[in-house]
């Protein structure tokens, strides 16, 4: 009998990730650092990619994820009213994410593509139904002067995306390290 593997559906993740991480670094720094003074962070500064990290495990398939947000504020250990404003950052623009409707404590979002899609997924239909750009990190990471550039939506530049990546768009279960039934035998003992 061989087993098999139960570790379901997995997640891409993509520049967006990072870019997310780098812009909003550099606009709190320069808000906290104008006049001179000295760059402290705080508690209530969030980290987003912990908060597309949860979004993206929500993800199925190029749908909305429906989260319930005063729940999802619990699990991430913030202030309902700061997730709300982590959310509205994140989808200024639309750069990694876009809302539609918070009714009832529960919000309709879709992920940018360039950020996270789920396993076996073709990232350019919500691409191109949310027109969303695609994220460039530049060389030098958060010390380069923009070290984030968001190239407009265009489908050849998501053709392109997707053709450079096809092997990872299309599949739709990766093996976890630590599953028996992906490696049944380990070659190390940890």
């Amino acid at each position: 009998m061989t087993p098999t593997c139960q570790c379901g559906r997995a997640t891409i993740t993509g520049p967006g990730m990072l870019a997310a991480h780098y812009v909003y670094m550099r606009q709190i720094r320069a808000e906290r650092t104008a006049g001179g003074r000295r760059f402290r962070s705080r508690r209530t500064d969030f980290h987003p990619a912990n908060t597309l990290s949860y979004l993206a495990v929500l993800l199925d398939g190029d749908g909305a994820v429906r989260l319930d947000v005063a729940s999802a504020a619990e699990e991430l250990d913030r202030p309902l009213n700061l997730l709300l404003d982590e959310l509205r950052w994140l989808a200024k623009g639309r750069r990694f994410l876009h809302t539609e409707g918070f009714a009832y404590g529960l919000m309709k979002s879709w992920l940018n593509p360039a950020v996270a899609v789920a396993a076996g997924c073709d990232p350019r239909p919500p691409a191109a139904r949310h027109r969303f750009p695609y994220p460039v990190l530049t060389d030098g990471g958060l010390s380069a002067p923009e070290p984030v550039r968001f190239l407009e939506y265009s489908a050849p530049l998501w053709d392109e995306v997707y053709l450079a990546n096809r092997d990872t768009f299309t599949s739709k279960v990766f093996p976890n390290p630590d599953c028996r039934a992906c490696f049944p035998a380990r070659l190390h003992s940890v």
